[in-house]
């Protein structure tokens, strides 16, 4: 019934359309299923039907969202709260109770004033806000579709009720955290205690996900576990009753889940215990496969959303691989150590602290493989990446993190006595979570530690190890055993990865413009399969592009090396993100005009290249390459701009690209304003697609460019909200007067434009 309303749900998700017609003729013929044979065709069917409804329902929910529906821009008197723990400079959480914009109460992105002190968390205050929308916010991410800017001034506001009290609650204890741990530590604490991960170090969140050990930052069935086992040895310290002992360990946990905010790993697992404790109460045996799907069906009952988070498919698929897979890997395991060993199958069962040890190793390993093997697919397909560390390096951390949570605890009830036993008891768990993150950052750069893996890989050895256990099963049924046809099935599955690439999938020149926010990186993917990548997106103190936006697309479209990168000019928002990639990928060559630049960015961009670095290659009027039957020439910079005596504006040495695949043309402009594009005109004809230069603005994409190349499509590289005004209204202008077709990223996202050598093109929006 679980998986049955689950795959309702994820048909809505997946934007199936829900016509209302076969919807009630569904529902007539379910009930007449459930009248004539109510199990199991008919619960399914209804299970089936009322998810999709649900589902629907949901969607229609989130696109009514005041968040999507705000003006521009608004400033005004506002009463709310921090969620998590505020820092000058930062942007977090903050639910407006009252005086909204558009009187919209709901959870903003807010962005402290630096020059002031922020309130304390979870306090109920009243500020001065000023709302800045996005132009186009997405449905299903309303808290993104804008950002508060929180002035300095604000006073404390009393009300709030039970919720503004909880707020208040973790908000204190997130404060007495900084004051025992430091602001270095305080953010590892909260996380692994109240699950905020606002203010961890990406560098270790990074280390985290790399290590395959992410799992024990988020709070789910490993933390409520230690938390239902300290209650419940507390009560039966203090006395009570085994069943009381239990009852009371469960409306605990019940309590801490509901405090932190009851994320869906904390809430499963809640629930989990609940029908655990609630069974063994009644006297009755706990059917494990069942208790899963039961908190499965509560959850999506109660938010159908959830099935679409990454974190929410991860809980339970690593739950049920613990339910289904457990046993059987032990056995195997065990199995396999005999006959290293020679020792016999009844070995396992001998008495003494060697054998103890052994059994308990054998068992933490075979719970490893069965959590972490179901959880691999949905890591290749959402992060591009499996971890290879992960089993051992949660075996490793795992004790040391269920031995900090209760010293945690112990340490925060202490500092309400004495803030210096606090600090004291503090001091032994700081060592712990110090030993965690070197251990985690030590998993994480190993030699492949993980391994990249792109969707259609994926897909490819799903399909291809599905089909292999077909074919054995139906031609071999009965003279090839059940286990040589799962290994051989994974093995063909394993192999198609590495035959993915050899197949014609598509002879087509593929333009992808990936949305980076307010800069360019556009990928070219050649007839043959090979790539090159012209610029390489921003970089800021929290965002780099290269690592977060272009690196994972590229790893999604199968990218293993690119033929080179093109620097158009050193910019921060076309260079930013080149570092990342040069670390994260091969690359053989660098095309860039040349001209040196004092820039931070762009010295770093040179140590990263280092001396045996890929090849760098001087960008200037009339060189080109063929590459897979396409021509790429570069039209600027000229030899007269690259050599002038002064430095020229670097948009004025930006690197002009032509491509020319048949009759497709395609014209890359970078940053060149419009005496550049002057310059280049007796070289152009009619083009298939325009790159517009400079995101849009005013002193790019002249009339001129346009009457001479009649572009069928435009593409804008540009983030929302931007500074600049980009693109702006003249630029947009002129390109409706000349018919232009224009797709923007901050508007439709990624964008993947397939070109066909008679110059026909197809673009295809992520949204």
């Amino acid at each position: 019934m679980a998986l049955a309303h689950a795959a309702g749900i994820a048909l809505s998700l997946l934007g199936v359309p829900l016509p209302w017609a076969p919807l009630l003729l569904s529902i007539v013929v379910s009930l007449f299923l459930l009248w004539w044979r109510p199990w199991p065709t008919g619960v399914l069917l209804m299970a089936l039907v009322a998810g999709a409804a649900s589902g629907s329902a949901h969607l229609q929910a989130l696109a009514r969202d005041c968040r999507l529906h705000l003006p521009p821009t608004w400033e005004g008197e506002v009463v709310g709260r921090f969620l998590t723990r505020p820092l000058a400079g930062a942007t977090v959480p903050f639910r407006i109770e009252s005086g909204g914009p558009e009187g919209c109460r709901a959870v903003f992105r807010a962005a402290v004033a630096r020059d002031g002190t922020p309130p304390l968390a979870g306090a109920r205050i009243a500020g001065t806000a000023r709302w800045e929308g996005r132009a186009f916010p997405q449905v299903g991410q309303a808290e993104w579709a804008g950002r508060l800017r929180m002035a300095v001034d604000w006073t404390p506001s009393p009300g709030g009720g039970l919720p503004g009290a909880i707020l208040a609650l973790r908000g204190g204890i997130q404060e007495r955290m900084v004051e025992l741990w430091g602001v270095d530590s305080a953010p590892v604490v909260e996380a692994l205690v109240l699950a905020r991960r606002e203010h961890l170090d990406p560098s270790l969140r990074q280390a985290f996900g790399l290590s395959g050990t992410a799992h024990l930052l988020a709070i789910s069935g490993f933390h409520v576990g230690v938390v239902a086992a300290l209650l419940f040895g507390l009560l039966r310290t203090l006395g009570a009753g085994r069943r009381s002992a239990e009852g009371g360990a469960a409306a605990g946990c019940w309590a801490y889940v509901l405090a932190i905010g009851a994320p869906h790993a904390a809430a499963r697992a809640a629930v989990l215990l609940t029908l655990l404790v609630g069974a063994r109460l009644r006297g009755r045996p706990v059917v494990p496969i069942g208790a899963l799907g039961s908190a499965l069906l509560l959850l999506l009952i109660l938010n159908p959303g959830w099935l679409a988070s990454v974190g929410f498919q991860l809980s339970f698929a690593g739950t049920g691989g613990l339910v289904l897979l457990r046993r059987p890997m032990a056995k195997g395991i065990e199995w396999l150590r005999c006959r290293c060993t020679g020792a016999p199958r009844a070995a396992r069962r001998d008495r003494g602290l060697a054998a103890d040890f052994l059994r308990s190793g054998e068992e933490g390993v075979a719970a490893g493989i069965a959590a972490t093997l179901p959880t691999l697919p949905l890591l290749a397909w959402h992060f591009d990446r499996i971890s290879l560390v992960g089993v051992p390096a949660t075996l490793l951390l795992a004790p040391l993190v269920a031995a900090a949570i209760p010293g945690i605890a112990a340490a925060l009830f202490a500092s309400l006595v004495s803030l210096p036993l606090g600090r004291f008891l503090a001091g032994g768990s700081g060592l712990l979570l110090e030993l965690v993150g070197r251990v985690v950052r030590e998993s994480a750069v190993l030699p492949g530690a993980s391994i990249w893996i792109s969707r259609g890989a994926l897909a490819a050895a799903c399909v291809g190890g599905i089909g292999a256990y077909w074919i054995l099963r139906r031609a071999f049924a009965g003279r090839v055993r059940r286990g040589f046809r799962t290994g051989a099935a994974c093995g063909i599955g394993v192999a198609f990865v590495f035959l993915l690439p050899l197949l014609p999938l598509s002879r087509d020149l593929e333009v992808h413009v990936i949305d980076v926010g307010q800069g360019d990186a556009v990928a070219l993917r050649f007839p043959h399969g090979r790539w090159i990548l012209v610029d390489a997106g921003p970089r800021s103190a929290g965002f780099d592009a290269g690592e977060r936006r272009i690196l994972p697309y590229l790893r999604r479209q199968g990218v293993r090396r690119l033929e080179g990168i093109v620097l158009t000019h050193p910019h921060l928002d076309h260079i930013g993100g080149a570092p990342a990639i040069l670390a994260g990928m091969t690359v053989r060559g660098i095309l860039d005009p040349a001209r040196p630049h004092g820039s931070r960015p762009y010295l770093e961009v040179l140590e990263a290249i280092g001396a045996d670095g890929p090849w760098w290659w001087e960008a200037t009027e009339g060189r080109g390459f063929t590459l897979d039957g396409a021509r790429v020439e570069v039209l600027h910079p000229d030899r007269e701009t690259r050599d002038a005596p002064l430095l020229p504006d670097p948009n004025d040495l930006s690197i002009v690209l032509l491509v020319e695949w048949g009759e497709a043309r395609i014209l890359l402009t970078g940053d060149a304003p419009a005496e550049v594009e002057r310059r280049v005109l007796d070289r152009l004809g009619t083009l298939t697609l325009l790159k517009v230069g400079h995101h849009g603005s005013r002193t790019s994409t002249s009339s001129d460019l346009l009457d001479r190349t009649r572009p069928a499509i435009a593409t804008i590289g540009v983030g929302d909200p931007n500074g600049f005004g980009h693109p702006h209204e003249e630029v947009m202008e002129r390109l409706r007067a000349a018919g232009v077709t224009v797709y923007r990223t901050d508007r439709d996202g990624d964008l993947r434009i397939r070109i066909r050598a008679d110059g026909s093109a197809r673009v295809e929006p992520s949204r």
